[in-house]
């Protein structure tokens, strides 16, 4: 194969995980619980996980324990809470990122007003086709010659802690092409495990 049409077919390969990346960032929720993700600046108001909708509200009979104003701009959250009295904070806890969903429950005790958090990670979906992808610049020897790499990788699709999708690398001889040092194009599909 040429070095143009591998150049092509690397290109064609890039623009289509791009185009599948912005497509499923408009992609509609459908009728599925979709996470929530979080806002990088402000916090956002996560909605009730399945598991606890349609349970019947209880007014506590005694005081409850809050936090100090001050929490509420730790927390980052938004300004129409900060500057709302009536608003306070129970519990704020930061969780470690995780390619497991995660569901965090608030538990108020009645008797003392204190309000605990519990975290529980879900299993890995049988199968979700959101669609992820990667980009990298490396720089290192192949064949004892410098040598560059750019990648790209897209992933389609996971079936419990498999993913599948497809990748696409040139390497570039930083020391020029010359006989047995050539630059290479690999595009393929396949899966992979990630821990």
């Amino acid at each position: 194969m040429s070095t143009r049409l591998q150049l092509l077919a690397f290109v064609l390969l890039v623009g289509a995980m791009v185009a599948l990346l912005a497509t499923s960032e408009w992609r509609g929720a459908g009728g599925a619980h979709t996470p929530l993700r979080a806002g990088h600046d402000v916090a956002v108001a996560a909605p009730t996980a399945p598991e606890a909708t349609g349970v019947e509200w209880i007014v506590p009979p005694r005081p409850v324990r809050t936090r100090p104003a001050s929490a509420k701009s730790a927390a980052k959250l938004p300004a129409a809470v900060q500057e709302s009295a009536a608003a306070v904070v129970l519990e704020s806890a930061r969780i470690a990122p995780s390619e497991r969903t995660q569901v965090v429950t608030a538990v108020l005790d009645t008797g003392s007003g204190e309000t605990t958090q519990y975290v529980v990670a879900e299993p890995l979906p049988w199968l979700d086709t959101t669609v992820r992808s990667d980009a990298g610049i490396y720089v290192g020897l192949k064949r004892a010659e410098p040598t560059v790499r750019v990648q790209a990788r897209a992933q389609f699709a996971q079936v419990k802690a498999v993913r599948l999708g497809a990748i696409a690398s040139a390497d570039w001889p930083l020391n020029g092409e010359r006989p047995g040092v050539q630059s290479e194009v690999f595009v393929g599909v396949g899966g992979w495990v990630q821990w």
